[in-house]
Order: structure tokens, then sequence, then C-alpha cells
């Protein structure tokens, strides 16, 4: 599962056990691991680091998974978070996925269980940072257009259409790979 692009992780609970045997299940999946025993803690690593993905315990003293969350869309809203937890409700469940988590895993789960969760992240991270990439150059292509506007004479009309069109190809590589959408021609 290692990624040619390094995603960061951090991992944050309370107990040394469980944190321990995640680090170094992901580590051994080529992933770039952090810890932090708390939410407060997590807070400050945030601010010094971005992070893809967080892997939470959902009950913790002083600063809870919940409070964590919202802590960490506040600071990076593209982050993506996954519960795990001993103390599964469906209150719970339904509270972290309504402030935004993507996943909720019970305490105890297969280390299968966390390598899928994983794997399904990692892939919503590509989809995220690509998105931001295409984004990016299309920003930059329409400010060139406006900074430049075309000569027909040259048939600058042409180009700016024909870069436009390899954008939108793009676009719909990426969204035809999260589900279908219909075609525009």
């Amino acid at each position: 599962m290692p990624e040619e692009e390094s995603i960061q992780i951090l991992v944050v609970d309370d107990e040394d056990g469980p944190q321990e045997v995640l680090r170094i299940a992901l580590a051994s999946r080529g992933f770039q691991v952090k810890v932090a025993k708390n939410g407060r803690q997590a807070c400050q690593m945030f601010d010094a680091a971005h992070f893809d993905l967080v892997l939470t315990d959902l009950k913790m003293p002083g600063m809870g998974g919940i409070e964590l969350l919202r802590q960490i869309r506040e600071r990076s809203p593209e982050t993506i978070v996954v519960f795990m937890t001993g103390y599964a409700s469906l209150d719970s469940a339904i509270e972290a996925v309504r402030e935004g988590a993507y996943d909720y895993l019970t305490k105890p789960f297969r280390i299968e269980e966390l390598y899928i969760a994983v794997k399904n992240a990692v892939e919503r991270i590509k989809l995220i940072k690509e998105n931001k990439k295409l984004f990016d150059e299309l920003k930059r292509v329409h400010q060139k257009m406006k900074e430049n506007p075309p000569d027909e004479n040259l048939g600058g009309e042409n180009r700016n259409l024909e870069l436009l069109q390899a954008l939108q190809r793009q676009l719909l590589q990426i969204y035809t790979r999260t589900g279908p959408i219909n075609q525009v021609k």
C-alpha cells in the first residue's frame, strides 16, 4: 500500500499498547506515522505539521475524539478522520459521522479491518489531492487567458479551447473513479 507521495498519518490514543500496534502496522505498510497521547497533543502536532489521515480513539481524557475532529476540521478540512472505539454505540457513530468522520472502527478490530479503512481513506486522499491540483491548474489557465486574450488571427482561441478540453477530460477521469457521472460532450 505504499504511496508515491507519502501519506502522513497521526494516531491518537491514550493507551500505549494500541497506539504502538497501530504505529508499527501502518509503518510496515510504508506510511509516515506519528502518535499523540491525547487530543491536546494532537492539536499541537497539527499546528506544527500537516496530516492527511487521523486515526483517533473516541473516548480520551481531556479532549475526546469528537472535539478533536472539530479542531482538525478548523485546521485542515481536507484531513480524513477515522474513529476507533471500544465504547461503540449507535449514538456515538451517528454523532461521529454527523461531525464529518470518514469511518468508524469498533475495538477490538482485526488489523485487516484497519488496512481496509486506511486503504479507502488513502484513495479519497489521493482524489482530494488530484482535484486540488487540477483546480489549481484550471485557475492558472484561466488567469493566463485573462492576461493574454486569444488572438483570433493566430488561432489562440483554438489553443485555449484545447487546454480547457484537456482539463475537462482529466476531471472526468477523476470523477468516473468515484462513481458514474453523465458525460457532457
